[in-house]
């Protein structure tokens, strides 16, 4: 019973002395309110972007990948040439493509590239490109075809790789 009373009564005297406590420190606060005041700053005023009227045939459309280009890209001469027209088969990734097939006529041999599903068989030939690395078909051989592609290494500087595609051995893959 004791203790039940004393656990009641230490609040209330922890209370009564608490509302004495910082009582100069009160008063000093609102000695110093009384002479402030604050100010905000006006908003700017909002104006309106001039409407500039959209003309196809003169403009560059502007979600063209050739649009933007930077300093550092238009000076690097070791880049490859990004103002050619991109081929159709440069829109995979080369790994997506296969050779099912090599033909020559004449002198001219010719590659059958399967694309991924639901697209058909292209045919190539030497001098033309295909995968998203600029890859350029350098040879065309009874075992594959032989893409030099352009990347850049870990310094940013653009390099050649070449690439092998194998035409599939009967039964494989």
């Amino acid at each position: 019973m004791k203790l039940s009373w004393l656990i009641f009564l230490w609040p209330l005297l922890l209370l009564g002395c608490a509302a004495e406590d910082h009582q100069d420190l009160r008063e000093w606060m609102r000695e110093e309110a009384k002479g402030m005041k604050g100010k905000v700053a006006p908003l700017p005023e909002i104006t309106a972007f001039p409407v500039v009227a959209y003309e196809t045939e003169s403009m560059t459309p502007p979600f063209a990948p050739g649009k933007i280009v930077t300093q550092e890209v238009a000076s690097d001469k070791t880049a490859p040439d990004r103002t050619r027209p991109q081929q159709p088969l440069e829109i995979f990734p080369i790994e997506d493509l296969k050779v099912v097939g090599v033909m020559t006529v004449g002198n001219v041999s010719y590659a059958l590239i399967q694309t991924p599903p639901p697209n058909k068989p292209k045919h190539v030939r030497v001098g033309e490109y295909m995968g998203r690395s600029f890859g350029k078909i350098t040879a065309i051989t009874n075992d594959g075809v032989i893409v030099r592609e352009s990347v850049k290494d870990v310094n940013g500087v653009w390099v050649e790789q070449e690439r092998t595609l194998m035409v599939p051995k009967e039964g494989g893959n």
